[in-house]
């Protein structure tokens, strides 16, 4: 009997942590670090599976990590989430959380032990993003970080090259400048669910500043961000990538108008969905440009991902 029961509280627990890993944000991670192994010009199917799952199970892992850190507006934001309602207790959380730390650290070491400062870098910069939030546009600033690191690493992975080779590539540092500006904008549009308990934990995003209703006046500026830079990123473009490009711009711009209509409440948490989306299928979208067909096959499956996977999780309910 007591055996039964462990057995059933453990897999209470494997569950509850899963669902804290927000699964469908692996794509925005997912996507990027694969960007970078298709960049770098391919990586055998072992390695490719080994990026994937770091880029993956590691961002999973920073949503837990994010979750610790922000209990306390949690408690209001998402109070039906595990960590908050007992269903993950905090201790396993951490064990957990520290244990696929360490197997992520040792994958990347077996991939490259120079991408092991790339894996260190997230990692910091996710608990220095609960801290940033406190000061305006630096939680936008840190967060729109995390993405082109995701891309660096599926690079010099793929490569097993030094991390100055990153910046001899004047493409990639295009490609990465593209998605900081998506995940920037990105960000700011998850503050709107967030407003109650970032106001009651004294954070400062825009949308405390600014109250959603008059935040919501600088919706379709951060929307066009990630396509301002567009004509200045020395890549060679093609007509596949500019009707997909052509998708992400009006999903963005949908974005801000959803979140235009309705800033605050239930509708903001469900808005977030095209905010998610429209940040993925930007970063595949240069994919396309390396490697068309798998470009649209995985463009397909983000919208099948980003929009399935999270009508199962209802965060503001669980």
């Amino acid at each position: 009997m007591r055996i039964w029961i462990l057995k059933s509280n453990i897999r209470d627990i494997a569950w509850a942590y899963i669902r804290s890993m927000r699964v469908y944000l692996f794509f925005l991670s997912g996507m990027a670090g694969y960007a970078g192994v298709v960049w770098a010009g391919g990586a055998s199917v072992l390695n490719t599976i080994a990026i994937l799952g770091v880029v993956f199970i590691g961002w999973g892992v920073n949503q837990v990590v994010n979750d610790i850190l922000g209990l306390k507006e949690d408690r209001i934001n998402a109070p039906h989430r595990p960590l908050v309602t007992g269903g993950l207790p905090l201790r396993a959380a951490i064990i957990i959380s520290a244990l696929l730390f360490v197997i992520g650290l040792i994958v990347t070491a077996y991939l490259n032990i120079q991408a092991i400062w790339l894996y260190l870098a997230v990692f910091s910069l996710n608990i220095l993003y609960e801290y940033a939030k406190g000061i305006p546009l630096l939680g936008n600033l840190v967060f729109g970080l995390f993405m082109p690191l995701c891309l660096a690493y599926g690079f010099v992975c793929a490569r097993d090259s030094n991390l100055e080779t990153i910046f001899v590539d004047q493409n990639l540092l295009g490609v990465a400048l593209a998605f900081f500006l998506a995940n920037f904008s990105m960000c700011f549009f998850t503050y709107y669910k967030d407003y109650e308990g970032d106001k009651v934990a004294g954070k400062k995003t825009l949308v405390v500043l600014l109250s959603p209703d008059k935040a919501r006046f600088l919706n379709f500026v951060f929307s066009l961000l990630p396509f301002a830079v567009l004509p200045f990123i020395p890549l060679v473009l093609n007509d596949l990538f500019a009707i997909l490009m052509g998708v992400s711009f009006w999903t963005f711009q949908y974005t801000a108008w959803v979140f235009f209509k309705c800033p605050s409440g239930e509708g903001a948490y469900y808005n977030l969905k095209w905010n998610f989306l429209a940040a993925v299928i930007y970063e595949v979208s240069f994919i396309t440009l390396v490697e068309p067909l798998l470009g649209v096959l995985l463009y397909g499956l983000s919208f099948v991902g980003v929009m399935g996977i999270f009508r199962l999780h209802k965060d503001h309910l669980s």
